[in-house]
């Protein structure tokens, strides 16, 4: 374990507006977040403030806001990432020897700075990306960029990923974590939610709270639509035309 606490250091609203009302700001600002187990799973509905979090620990910890190592300097945009991070007190055990950000709304990005460089003499090969699927190019970079020893942040690794490749990075992700790799994530995906011994934080109106994988919403959701998924389209298509 690298990261061990997140904290907001100032009243929520201090924050940016746009910041302060979300979930999981108000949260920060009171008991913060605690990591205890080598893969911690954020998960929660829409808007909730998921991956504005996993940026600011990404930032905080001296990534390319974009995505990448620490080594990776490229920007699409001026405004690429919230300010949380300047708010935040990060507490750490030790740092990592090497450190990576998958974001996922700038992944292609993330492919096309690879490609631009010349390849490296030793280490992965990163520049053949944006020649595969996305997909194929996820799990490439899973493969290829993920090791033991690492601290990863994973914004939405499922995005695009058949339920049979999120299977298999589940198992990848455990392996990693007991390889002495600490993996923090964000994902609405049931099988990602379900890597043994994972610390499952749900965020809502409510806060953060500690969930059993069991008790989620997504798979709770999940669940419904898979016992019933006639009487669920049913049900959903009766709202929509009443």
């Amino acid at each position: 374990m690298f990261l061990t606490a997140a904290r907001l250091d100032v009243p929520p609203e201090h924050v940016a507006h746009y910041l302060a009302g979300l979930p999981v700001v108000t949260a920060l600002a009171g008991e913060g977040i605690g990591f205890t187990a080598p893969v911690t799973v954020l998960t929660g509905e829409n808007g909730v403030g998921k991956s504005t979090l996993l940026e600011a620990l990404a930032v905080g910890m001296g990534l390319n806001p974009e995505g990448g190592s620490r080594h990776a300097r490229f920007a699409s945009l001026d405004q690429s990432v919230s300010p949380l991070h300047h708010w935040l007190t990060l507490s750490r055990r030790r740092n990592p020897r090497d450190a990576f950000f998958l974001r996922g709304e700038s992944f292609l990005n993330l492919a096309g700075y690879y490609a631009g460089l010349e390849p490296a003499p030793r280490g992965p090969r990163m520049d053949d990306l944006q020649a595969m699927s996305h997909g194929q190019s996820l799990m490439a970079l899973f493969e290829r960029r993920l090791h033991a020893e690492g601290l990863f942040f994973l914004d939405e690794p499922e995005a695009g990923l058949s339920v049979l490749r999120q299977l298999e990075l589940m198992g990848r992700l455990f392996h990693l974590a007991a390889g002495g790799s600490q993996i923090i994530m964000a994902t609405h995906s049931p099988v990602l939610l379900a890597v043994p011994g994972a610390q499952i934080l749900e965020i809502s109106a409510r806060g953060i709270r500690p969930r059993g994988f069991e008790d989620t919403e997504a798979v709770c959701a999940a669940r419904e639509f898979i016992t019933d998924p006639e009487g669920t389209a049913a049900f959903l298509i009766s709202e929509e035309e009443s």
